[in-house]
């Protein structure tokens, strides 16, 4: 039937989040960071705003040579800092070992969302294959980080989901075509993503940044990673966009 060929594609996406439900979801631990997309600019000064605050902290990134050096720069904190090399343009193997994590005890109750393909491309001269590729860094494995973490999440009856924003959603520049794309699905997907979660006590939100991340500006990276932890550790009404604009 020709509704059910259309839904087929749909299913066999799932799969991941399937396979980590139907396992059991692990424990849950509220003090312990997962970082998506770590770097040594606002990746690294997130990990160590997090760590300082006495987080355990488990960053991921495609390097190990980049995930080594990171976690040496976090040395001095005290805190408990692991490393998982994946690729967030394979969203399926990001999702294995996502799923690993969580099917384990002690799994992030915190996530930050950082990754993105942030090259100079336009629409008209770019390839389907770097368009797929950045949709996958950009929103996709955002997306399957989500559905691994949600069954855990679930079950612990809290967690919150924060991803990196940027102000090429509001203002797409045609020069950096597919981030801007990226940055715009990126915050649809966390908006719907809460309307799911929220039910189960799971927070997800975008945290837009409205500016170029440039050390000593206002726009430091620290500057920044402080509204993460704020945003983290909000009294308030949650909202499904947070914002930094350098103030």
């Amino acid at each position: 039937m020709p509704n059910e060929r259309a839904g087929d594609p749909g299913n066999r996406g799932s799969t991941i989040a399937d396979l980590a439900e139907a396992a059991g979801p692990g424990s849950v631990d509220g003090r312990h960071l997962l970082l998506v997309g770590a770097g040594p600019g606002l990746g690294l000064a997130v990990a160590r705003r997090f760590a300082v605050g006495g987080y355990r902290v488990t960053l991921v990134a495609r390097s190990t040579d980049g995930l080594a050096g990171l976690a040496g720069a976090l040395a001095d904190t005290g805190a408990e800092i692991n490393t998982i090399a994946a690729d967030a343009s394979d969203p399926d193997g990001l999702g294995a070992r996502m799923r690993e994590l969580y099917l384990g005890n002690g799994a992030p109750g915190v996530i930050v969302y950082n990754a993105v393909m942030g090259a100079p491309d336009q629409l008209l001269s770019s390839s389907v294959a770097h368009l797929q590729a950045a949709y996958s860094v950009d929103v996709i494995s955002a997306i399957v980080v989500a559905q691994v973490a949600a069954p855990a999440m679930r079950a612990a009856g809290f967690g919150t989901i924060l991803v990196t924003g940027g102000g090429f959603a509001d203002h797409p520049i045609p020069a950096l075509a597919t981030v801007s794309l990226g940055k715009a699905a990126l915050r649809s997907a966390a908006t719907m993503l809460g309307a799911d979660l929220e039910p189960d006590g799971i927070r997800v939100a975008t945290l837009t940044i409205a500016g170029q991340i440039v050390a000593g500006t206002s726009f430091d990276p620290e500057r920044i990673a402080e509204r993460y932890w704020e945003v983290v550790h909000v009294d308030g009404p949650w909202q499904a966009e947070f914002r930094f604009t350098g103030e």
